[in-house]
């Protein structure tokens, strides 16, 4: 998931799912089955050392291209465009965002498949494959990890593995769905949605009657408390009701209606298409190079994946999904902010605070003693309701101001002296 103001992205736990063993009685490879040892075969390769990261423009997101081709070939997709499944794109990207001299050029790739069923419609299901690799364009949380390999287990090799495996779900199974799908890998996610970006450039050329988009970026941590996030339920008035109808039994959403995120189906909501954001919430090892494919909720990401086998189903047979714009982007700009306070803010739109999804460790609110959890409702005097209060509030910050920094824990008001 992408740094943008900072990122989203609680500690998993494999076990107190607390749904009944019937749910996973399932034929090994079923095509119309989610298949537990699939998606933990992808997410093993994925976030294993040899692909190093897979950084985009790296040798392990080459490695990585060339595996989630094979998969899309074994499938027997057709590519998005040409004669391969690889989609290529350049950015530059700054080293150091203060410095121009420090720009980079990255060369990325996309892999795309398209299951054609010869149909009017057509629906995107997507995740970003891209991760930090040795930590070279400094999005780590980590402090000092210039070096280290960041696997990415759960940003973003679970989602990766979920697109595969709906991939051959809808490809092998007996039924000729009454949509196209599109099964789309991006590259170039973790330095500002690049690789999406690229696709919804075209999509609508090349697939005019584009009707929905799918995005799963950390799918992978479910929690004990079966918390399942899903965004964008705003970008179509039908989607609140079909979320809640096709929900697993013990899961426990929490709707966003926002179209815009740090991820991926933001490209392709602005433009115009309504989206879905699946995410199991933040944890301890987001952008570290702990987040490892043996700290997978591979039960939870089995659940996460039949959902959204159901979901893409359901969309397919709607007669229209009218886009809405949501009031967040209809109505808000984004601010200069010249400071950090290291967090990383909850992006639902709650009116009553920011919730606090994580705190990077050694920077002002870490040093402060805000806790992940927390809920901040003042900067100074200046009120924190959500994520662009909150950037406004920050904008009028300098550096090496000390400010009172008002947070909510547990219901209680807790003020704490920071410096910025």
């Amino acid at each position: 998931m992408f740094l943008s103001i900072t990122k989203l992205k609680q500690v998993s736990t494999l076990s107190l799912l607390g749904i009944s063993a019937l749910y996973y009685s399932q034929q090994k490879s079923n095509p119309e089955q989610v298949d537990e040892d699939n998606l933990k075969k992808h997410i093993y390769y994925l976030a294993s050392d040899e692909l190093q990261g897979r950084l985009t423009g790296s040798e392990g997101e080459t490695k990585a291209a060339k595996y989630l081709s094979a998969e899309f070939k074994k499938l027997g997709l057709k590519p998005y465009e040409g004669k391969e499944f690889i989609q290529n794109f350049e950015y530059s990207v700054k080293l150091n965002p203060h410095d121009d001299k420090t720009s980079t050029a990255v060369k990325g790739k996309n892999v795309i498949a398209v299951l054609d069923n010869k149909a009017d419609k057509t629906i995107v299901i997507g995740a970003h494959y891209d991760h930090l690799g040795l930590n070279e364009h400094h999005n780590s949380t980590l402090v000092n990890s210039e070096g280290q390999i960041h696997n990415g287990a759960d940003d973003n090799a679970s989602g990766t593995a979920a697109v595969l495996e709906l991939a051959r779900l809808f490809s092998q199974n007996k039924t000729k769905e009454n949509v196209n799908y599109i099964f789309a890998l991006f590259s170039g996610e973790e330095d500002g949605l690049m690789g999406s970006k690229k696709l919804a450039e075209t999509i609508k050329t090349n697939y005019p009657n584009t009707i929905f988009m799918i995005n799963m970026d950390m799918v992978g941590r479910l929690n004990k408390d079966n918390n399942l996030t899903v965004g964008g339920v705003g970008t179509s008035p039908i989607l609140s009701d079909l979320v809640k109808k096709y929900k697993p039994e013990n899961i426990n959403l929490s709707l966003d209606e926002s179209g815009v995120g740090p991820s991926d189906h933001t490209s392709f909501y602005l433009k115009d298409i309504p989206v879905l954001f699946l995410f199991t919430g933040t944890h301890n090892d987001y952008h570290k190079p702990t987040d490892d494919a043996d700290k997978i909720n591979y039960i939870g990401q089995k659940i996460i994946t039949h959902y959204v086998f159901n979901l893409a189903n359901a969309l397919g047979n709607e007669k229209e999904i009218p886009f809405t714009k949501t009031a967040v982007t209809a109505t808000k700009a984004v601010p200069k902010y010249k400071v950090s306070l290291g967090i990383m803010p909850n992006y639902a739109d709650t009116k009553d605070g920011m919730a606090i999804d994580g705190v990077i460790d050694n920077r002002p609110a870490a040093n402060a003693g805000i806790l992940q959890g927390d809920i901040l409702t003042k900067i100074g005097k200046c009120e924190v309701k959500e994520v662009y209060s909150y950037m406004d509030c920050l904008s009028k910050v300098n550096s090496g101001e000390e400010h009172p920094v008002t947070v909510k824990r547990n219901g209680e008001e807790k003020i704490f002296n920071v410096k910025f």
